[in-house]
């Protein structure tokens, strides 16, 4: 079935910003490869930020879906954690380091607040699951959860730096790494992710 024109702006606007980041990119360019007059996109959007919002929070709200069945399956804990990682490196893949960029960047107001906004529901997501993991001894019960946390949020602050962000030539690679080296530290990966 063809796609609405909604539907097709919504298409094409994600292609477009998943690859150039929102800040580059045009109501103009999206109508022009959405095939729609810029009056049909502002009968859907008043702006290209409600669009980026909208899409956005529809990728959040799939995501936590998915998040939510992997962590209350039945799976063991180490299960659940390759799952996790696993779909959020698929998920990476299509993103570009333009996008992450530009919703660290102070510019992008109301974007970066949307952006840590999901950043604060993901913190506090991980430490349920960690908290969890540990009661269950699944996780070192000498670690402080309060500390655990707060490198994790030290990790994603890194994330938005031009000399963080320029070691890596795409965001799965940089989300690995990061994710990487905080489950393992400096100890050989045992698991496929």
């Amino acid at each position: 079935m063809k796609p609405t024109k909604k539907e097709q702006i919504e298409i094409t606007a994600k292609e477009l910003f998943w690859k150039h980041g929102f800040r580059k990119v045009s109501i103009d360019e999206i109508c022009k490869k959405s095939n729609v007059s810029r009056k049909t996109y502002y009968t859907f959007y008043e702006n290209k930020n409600a669009l980026v919002i909208y899409l956005y929070n529809k990728l959040i709200d799939e995501t936590y879906i998915i998040y939510e069945g992997i962590v209350e399956s039945d799976l063991s804990f180490p299960e659940k954690l390759e799952k996790l990682f696993n779909y959020k490196f698929e998920f990476t893949k299509n993103i570009s380091m333009e996008f992450i960029s530009d919703f660290y960047n102070p510019e992008a107001g109301e974007l970066t607040t949307l952006f840590n906004k999901t950043i604060d529901r993901s913190i506090k997501f991980m430490r349920d699951f960690l908290s969890i993991a540990q009661k269950n001894g699944d996780i070192n019960q000498d670690l402080s959860l309060d500390y655990i946390m707060f490198m994790m949020q030290k990790a994603i602050d890194l994330c938005g730096t031009k000399e963080l962000m320029s070691m890596f030539p795409d965001a799965a690679s940089l989300t690995k790494q990061v994710t990487q080296s905080i489950v393992y530290g400096i100890m050989p990966v045992k698991n496929n992710f």
